[in-house]
């Protein structure tokens, strides 16, 4: 009779004991999903932080060509148009076009943080991951490309660009 109380309390350690582990590993699944919505939340303030950045350089550039405007209107007006006018309007202008596209670009980095692919192992990869964990291969990345710095905006852009992507000059290769 000792014997069966002893099997039936070794029985029930057992059964806390498995039932500790279930409750532990749920319990740890719950921080980490936890963890991962507090990650999701603060990449999304930060997307919106820097996309309101770019509506303010949006507004602005949009004074800016407004007021260009008017003073083109006016000179055509009075029968003449001199370039140096435009010089502080347009310098404004190429300034706000690099504001505008760095933000995006740093935008489009915490965009893809978030983004999985598929290896071709199957395992899901992260954007910012450089390296499958599972089968070790290298996970391409843009920003491992040959990279130039436009003569005009001073944007960094692609080597082998034909024209830059933040102001539309034609790259000029030496």
């Amino acid at each position: 009779m000792d014997n069966l109380q002893n099997n039936n309390v070794e029985n029930n350690n057992i059964d806390n004991d498995n039932f500790k582990d279930k409750v532990n590993h749920k319990f740890s699944k719950v921080k980490e999903n936890v963890s991962k919505s507090n990650s999701e939340r603060k990449n999304f303030e930060e997307r919106t932080r820097i996309s309101n950045l770019i509506n303010e350089a949006e507004n602005k550039k949009s004074s800016l060509l407004i007021e260009m405007g008017i003073l083109t209107y006016q000179k055509i007006r009075e029968g003449y148009i001199k370039i140096e006018d435009f010089d502080s309007l347009s310098n404004s202008l190429l300034e706000l076009d690099k504001y505008i596209y760095d933000r995006n670009l740093e935008l489009n980095k915490l965009k893809k943080k978030n983004v999985t692919n598929d290896c071709e192992c199957g395992n899901k990869i992260k954007g910012q991951d450089r390296f499958c964990s599972v089968c070790g291969k290298k996970v391409d990345d843009l920003d491992d490309r040959n990279m130039i710095i436009c003569e005009f905006c001073d944007s960094e852009i692609e080597a082998d660009s034909n024209y830059c992507v933040c102001c539309g000059k034609k790259v000029m290769f030496m």
